[in-house]
This record gives C-alpha cells, structure tokens and sequence, in this order.
C-alpha cells in the first residue's frame, strides 16, 4: 500500500466499512485511521458489520 490522497478523517465512511468487509482495514484502523467506528464482527458476520454514525461523528469532532 501507499499515501493515500486527502484527508483520511473525510473519507466516506461507507467506503471505509467496504474496505473493514474486505479486510483491507481493520476495526480498530478504522476508527484510528480514518475515525469511522465501525461494530459487529468482521469474522464471524462481515455483511453485519455497521457504522456508528454518532459515535463516529464524536471521534471525528474529537480530532
């Protein structure tokens, strides 16, 4: 992998729950790398994963 492009924290978090369900980041990266808080259990039940969308919004405003 390589720089991205951007601001990581203004990435869209839909595309940052794709990229959790396809493993090329993980729960705890998302949150710290791009502060989308993402729950359920990527293992067991990837389509279930879902976005934290206020818990989200405080780890964003946090930064």
């Amino acid at each position: 992998g390589g720089g991205g492009w951007g601001d990581p924290f203004a990435r869209d978090p839909a595309k940052v729950l794709a990229d959790v369900r396809d493993e090329y980041v993980s729960v705890a990266g998302a949150a710290r790398d791009y502060g989308v808080v993402v729950t359920g259990d990527p293992r067991r039940d990837p389509e279930g994963l879902r976005i934290d969308e206020a818990a989200t919004r405080r780890l964003r405003a946090a930064r």
